[in-house]
């Protein structure tokens, strides 16, 4: 029988011309395009997530304030404010305005309310400590001052820069040195691939240095958003720089190029940066995010520039000792992970893909 006779084959079905297709979307580069654009979906429903929980809806819970007072009491005070608040406080009594105001200034309550035998009464309040926090409590002062029966004066002990009235410039500080310093050791892996050890580690620490002097000049001298020492910021910018740059470095080792940035990203951008206590006050945020602020650099870099900037006579020692642990970590695994997998010297640049051999013409004629 011919060839021709033979019966014809079934046209494919609808379904399978489906999965056909589907097969050759995800073969050779579409694979990794494909990946790589569901992970970046991904990231930004994680990304908005993260932000919309810490901070779209804030809710004050544990809130730290203080009383001096012989007529009202830190019970009457507490029931007095979260009547009219509609949150959680927790009211300490103090013996003198002078230790009361101490307290502000260590940043242990961010409000006293200071009574007298008169019906006027000082409520003292601190913006520099948390401005969401502080608007709240001065909005209602007037009702809370019905409430304890007395007019209330407010005072701040410690406002806000004219230039940043909602208290934003530290956080965007923090979080340029986070983002910058993981985006900085990226670029200078990809085009310096041929450093050593020392060499990368040199121009790491020197890049978070210039990143940090810039930004710091930027904020300060050049435009008047914030007035700060110079070094001491300087020094705490370049630390933030080096260690988003030592975790990247970190996972690139660990993981390759190709997806350190996934988990770099996951710790600064979604958990790091939204718990920091920076751009909402950390007793208004979750307690995951209140919790994990404590411990993530850039919630440090937030505590030091706001001691520095606004409490420069009352320093805490515990975001000095949280970013410090974390520089050390960070540069440690690093150094550690690549003396192990490539040693001190430059890391071997990855080898060439094979190319195919050329099909050789034939040397001969067909016979003729």
């Amino acid at each position: 029988m011919s060839s021709s006779d033979s019966p014809a084959a079934p046209d494919s079905t609808p379904v399978q011309r489906g999965l056909s297709a589907a097969k050759r979307a995800v073969t050779g580069p579409n694979k990794p395009a494909l990946i790589v654009s569901l992970l970046v979906s991904l990231f930004a429903a994680l990304f908005v997530t993260s932000y919309s929980l810490a901070m779209s809806n804030p809710q004050p819970h544990d809130v730290p304030i203080g009383i001096v007072s012989d007529t009202v009491t830190a019970a009457q005070l507490q029931q007095g404010i979260e009547n009219v608040e509609g949150a959680s406080f927790v009211v300490d009594s103090y013996p003198s305005v002078e230790v009361a105001k101490e307290a502000i200034d260590q940043q242990e309550i961010y409000a006293a309310l200071v009574t007298g035998s008169g019906k006027s009464a000082d409520l003292y309040i601190s913006s520099a400590s948390g401005a969401s926090i502080a608007k709240l409590i001065d909005a209602d002062a007037t009702e809370l001052g019905q409430k304890v029966g007395a007019s209330i004066r407010v005072t701040d002990l410690h406002p806000l820069s004219p230039s940043d009235p909602s208290g934003l410039v530290l956080f965007y500080l923090a979080l340029a040195a986070t983002i910058i310093g993981f985006v900085g050791a990226i670029q200078t892996r990809v085009n310096a691939a041929g450093l050593t050890l020392g060499g990368e580690l040199l121009w790491d620490a020197g890049r978070a240095i210039l990143v940090g002097l810039v930004i710091t000049l930027t904020t300060g001298p050049i435009f008047g958003f914030e007035t700060f020492p110079i070094v001491p910021v300087w020094g705490v910018l370049s630390c933030s720089v080096f260690v988003a740059g030592a975790v990247y470095s970190f996972w690139r080792v660990v993981i390759g190029g190709r997806w350190a940035l996934v988990p770099t990203w996951a710790l600064f951008i979604l958990i790091s940066n939204p718990s920091s206590g920076g751009a909402v006050a950390p007793q208004l945020l979750p307690p995951f995010y209140e919790f994990m602020g404590r411990w993530m650099p850039t919630g440090a870099t937030v505590r030091a520039l706001r001691d520095l900037t606004y409490f420069p006579d009352f320093p805490h020692a515990e975001p000095y000792l949280v970013l410090g642990g974390w520089l050390v970590a960070a540069t440690g695994a690093f150094v550690i992970a690549r003396s192990i997998k490539y040693g001190p010297g430059r890391i071997p640049a990855p080898a060439p893909d094979p190319k195919p051999e050329p099909v050789a013409a034939a040397s001969a004629a067909p016979a003729s």
